[in-house]
């Protein structure tokens, strides 16, 4: 998930729902710009040459891109052999024990970790080191249907809840506490959920949410039922995306559409913050995805790609700074949550007393990242790209 979000999550509305007409030519016609030249469309090119800009001042300055040149691994999305080692990256914000590879692929931008999971293995991920095994279930409350000025400073649109409009049949994959099936289910939707996390259980069993504890499996739905599926902050955790996709294909209608929100390395943040960048998430993110992987992976598993955005909470990039000074070593936890620094809850004296506790509230308060985290999601290079893709109707 987002850094900084993933326990408490990550458009204009209608228009951004679904890309018809000549604006859904444009991103028929931009995803296949991208698959078969290997570059954006005109009105596209500014992002991706920032992001290369950012790429190369982020390689000189860095210790990251060193070359293995006595391994070769293929890209898990195009399948090139033309990879490179990055750094040995460590769970520094959950302390999952270990150090694990990341590569690059330069064919087609994909980045990914190296690693053998076993089922076993993620469930002891999931369940032991992901923050809500401390949640209450009573602390509940979904997310708002919030608009206006502040709605948009604050990024509320980074989550992909946001993209799916009113009295449709939903399926939220990753769906987490439940707060987005609460947010669906109040705008008069069929809600449906899939959560990897046990500790979920109680929360979808308290609000009687229909969620099924467990990895995605296409079985548990009727066939071309879902008027749309979201996966907010998900891609990215699934050891193979492209069989994920290809079972989601079976359980949307025709015309249906797919939300993908997830982390891009094209960000400007992942060369300023370099091994300490949340993109990271060692080692619960498996793949992140260049706007060519994923144009790529939705092509080949059947998808139409429509159009993608940056977005991300504003307050991300203040979460992305404050870790710097509480990250954990190999093996250790960050000392403390930067989630649970919010204004909104209190730690005791002692904690309070801390001056960049008291700085980070004061700035989540006054929301002094929030134009600066904006200017950059306009420019493309932000942390997070919003996907949205369709089934074609034949």
């Amino acid at each position: 998930m987002t850094f900084g979000s993933e326990s408490d999550a990550l458009p204009e509305r209608e228009c951004l729902r679904r890309t018809s007409g000549k604006s859904s030519a444009l991103g028929v016609k931009s995803c296949r710009t991208v698959l078969e030249h290997g570059k954006e469309p005109s009105y596209e090119r500014i992002a991706p040459l920032l992001s290369v800009l950012v790429a190369v001042l982020g390689s000189a300055f860095s210790p990251q891109s060193f070359m293995k040149s006595e391994d070769t691994v293929s890209c898990p999305i195009c399948h090139s052999e033309r990879t490179q080692f990055l750094f040995d990256s460590w769970d520094f914000i959950h302390g999952y024990p270990g150090t694990f590879p990341i590569w690059s692929c330069k064919n087609c931008g994909h980045v990914f970790l190296i690693g053998d999971f076993t089922p076993e293995m993620l469930t002891n991920l999931y369940s032991n080191y992901y923050p809500r095994s401390q949640f209450d279930v009573e602390h509940y409350k979904p997310y708002a249907d919030r608009k206006g000025f502040l709605s948009w400073l604050d990024g509320d649109d980074a989550g992909c809840h946001r993209w799916v409009p009113k009295n449709v049949r939903v399926l939220d994959i990753g769906c987490g506490r439940c707060e987005t099936l609460g947010y669906h289910k109040a705008l008069g939707c069929e809600v449906w959920g899939c959560e990897a996390d046990e500790n979920v259980r109680a929360i979808a069993d308290k609000y009687g949410f229909n969620v099924h504890i467990g990895l995605f499996d296409p079985d548990n739905y009727k066939k071309d039922y879902f008027d749309y599926v979201t996966m907010n902050q998900v891609i990215e955790h699934c050891a193979d995306p492209e069989k994920i996709f290809r079972q989601i294909l079976t359980v949307i209608k025709p015309g249906g559409t797919l939300v993908v929100g997830t982390p891009q390395p094209a960000s400007i943040d992942r060369f300023l913050f370099r091994r300490y960048w949340g993109g990271w998430h060692t080692p619960f993110h498996l793949n992140l995805f260049s706007k060519k992987s994923m144009c790529l992976l939705l092509d080949k598993t059947g998808f139409r790609y429509e159009h993608s955005k940056c977005r991300i909470p504003s307050v991300n990039l203040l979460n992305q700074w404050a870790i710097l000074f509480v990250h954990g070593e190999q093996g250790k936890p960050m000392r403390f949550r930067t989630s649970s620094w919010s204004h909104h809850e209190s730690f005791g004296n002692n904690l309070e007393r801390l001056w960049y506790v008291r700085l980070y509230r004061f700035l989540e308060k006054t929301r002094a990242f929030a134009l600066p985290v904006r200017f950059v999601d306009a420019l493309g290079i932000g942390m997070n790209r919003i996907y949205v893709a369709s089934k074609p109707l034949s």
